[in-house]
């Protein structure tokens, strides 16, 4: 029917599956085996993004395993099957390093929090703006870092705009409609933070029997309760990111005046757990880097600590897994429905946001309603978005098109018969309909727009250029490493 899911949830990063279904896969296998390599690639990007920074393997193995085999990324994996949150927690890693490089770093690789957060909106959108959320009050507890050296925040601000621009194939697309009619995310949203919000008690009985899909983990809230009452032992950075870990721990609970965020663009995250991914990945860093100093030493944690770990996280892991079997046998249920009549607008995804505001119908997608009735109708064809018919038609008569009304749909006729422009049906609401006069055979059909067109040259000239100065950036880089080992040469 044109739900427009995928401008609003960008499927750049769902080709590898796709291609896996192309070369012969079925569509479940190819779905397995694409989770398969996305949890993969979490493991190997949290290992190499934590060794990037603080140059240990030990400590960065030890993230690695905490983080790939967290509770909450495991609801996502095994319990929602969020792919968009779980293609999110392989990259924000990277998001994070980029962050970390601009306030404390070489802020010239900028690119590294372009390339993280183009990643991240990618994969998920929503997460992408909790993790602005995150480098908000990240460079508020900065600020005086910030002052004291302009130029880091002129970086992050030339990494804001590249990012944009890179995103710009997506982005401006999305405006787009939003400005072209009101969806439902604009005028009735499902969710608010207020009511998808539960009492923390909630959270640790959740977290304690180790089941649902905003499952935290016991592990992360023990976690969270140790470093938080070390924290004078910490230094400045992983003081931040625990202080931030309660901070949106508890925005995520009902102790937090949610209410207040119901007419702000905050509610658009829906669901406050999803603030976990935060919590989690920065409870993950501060325990990779600090668990070792913490235990006393006349505990020798060198031999022990990583296996350990890893032995209670594949209990864990497979406690939440029989749970979750146990838990949704009990939710399971199939229901088969002999027409779309029978089908609500819930089909076409639970949350409706991207459906015109007010449309509440569902046809068959390839059926057409024609008024008057004695209108003559052949060869009518639909191969995926486009459809063909021949009309005969001796007064001007409405066609309705099983499909939703989007900005970017196009109808030509050919033939002595005249067709007149899209315009969105009123009756029943939000799908499209023509006026059609004569004979002539009609083709309807998605063609875009202007702005996606333009949108997408932006993203592609703006990849060039990073790639470009990415690739000087290294040069130079390798020239001052040759420099310098010429100088020591001769030093000897």
């Amino acid at each position: 029917m044109g739900y427009i899911s995928s401008l609003f949830y960008p499927d750049f990063l769902i080709y590898p599956a796709a291609l896996l279904k192309v070369i012969g896969l079925s569509t479940a296998q190819a779905y397995v085996v694409y989770i398969i390599m996305i949890n993969f690639l979490t493991f190997v990007i949290a290992y190499h993004s934590f060794y990037f920074i603080k140059s240990s393997r030990k400590k960065a193995f030890l993230f690695a395993l905490l983080y790939g085999l967290s509770s909450y990324r495991l609801s996502d994996v095994l319990y929602r099957a969020a792919l968009g949150e779980t293609l999110a927690f392989m990259v924000l890693p990277i998001a994070f390093v980029g962050i970390i490089k601009i306030l404390f770093g070489d802020y010239k690789q900028f690119y590294i929090l372009t390339i993280g957060m183009v990643l991240l909106i990618f994969s998920h959108m929503i997460t992408a703006f909790i993790f602005c959320i995150f480098i908000l009050v990240f460079l508020i507890l900065n600020v005086k870092k910030l002052i004291k050296e302009k130029q880091r925040m002129l970086y992050l601000i030339v990494a804001a705009i590249c990012t944009i621009l890179l995103v710009a194939l997506s982005l401006f697309p999305i405006l787009e409609q939003l400005q072209f009619q009101k969806l439902v995310l604009q005028d009735s949203p499902m969710f608010y933070l207020e009511k998808t919000a539960e009492p923390l008690l909630k959270y640790m009985d959740t977290a304690w029997k180790n089941q649902g899909f905003n499952n935290l983990g016991l592990f992360v809230i023990i976690l969270l309760i140790l470093l938080t009452i070390s924290a004078k032992k910490l230094d400045s950075l992983n003081k931040q990111l625990v202080g931030i870990s309660v901070l949106f721990f508890i925005m995520a609970t009902s102790l937090f005046p949610n209410r207040l965020l119901n007419k702000t663009i905050l509610n658009m995250i829906q669901f406050p757990w999803r603030y976990f991914i935060i919590v989690t990945f920065s409870v993950c860093w501060v325990a990779a880097d600090t668990l070792k100093e913490l235990i006393p030493k006349k505990i020798k944690s060198d031999n022990w600590l990583i296996p350990v770990s890893l032995c209670l996280l594949l209990v864990n892991t497979f406690y939440y897994q029989k749970n979750m079997e146990t838990d949704l046998i009990g939710k399971s249920r199939m229901r088969e429905y002999s027409s779309f009549s029978e089908l609500d607008a819930y089909q076409l995804g639970y949350g409706q946001e991207y459906l015109p505001n007010g449309f509440k119908y569902m046809m068959d997608p390839h059926s057409l309603i024609i008024l008057p009735e004695e209108t003559k109708v052949d060869n009518m064809k639909r191969t995926y978005n486009v459809m063909t018919l021949d009309f005969k038609a001796k007064e001007r008569t409405k066609l309705i098109f099983p499909i939703i009304y989007y900005k970017g749909y196009k109808v030509n006729v050919e033939g002595s018969g005249t067709v007149s422009e899209i315009q969105k049906c009123q009756e029943p609401y939000g799908f499209s309909e023509v006026f059609v006069e004569g004979n002539g055979r009609l083709t309807f059909s998605y063609k875009g727009t202007i702005i996606q067109r333009v949108s997408f040259y932006i993203s592609l000239v703006t990849a060039s250029l990073l790639i470009g100065y990415i690739w000087l950036q290294g040069k130079q880089q390798k020239n001052n490493v040759d420099e310098k080992v010429k100088l020591e040469d001769m030093n000897d």
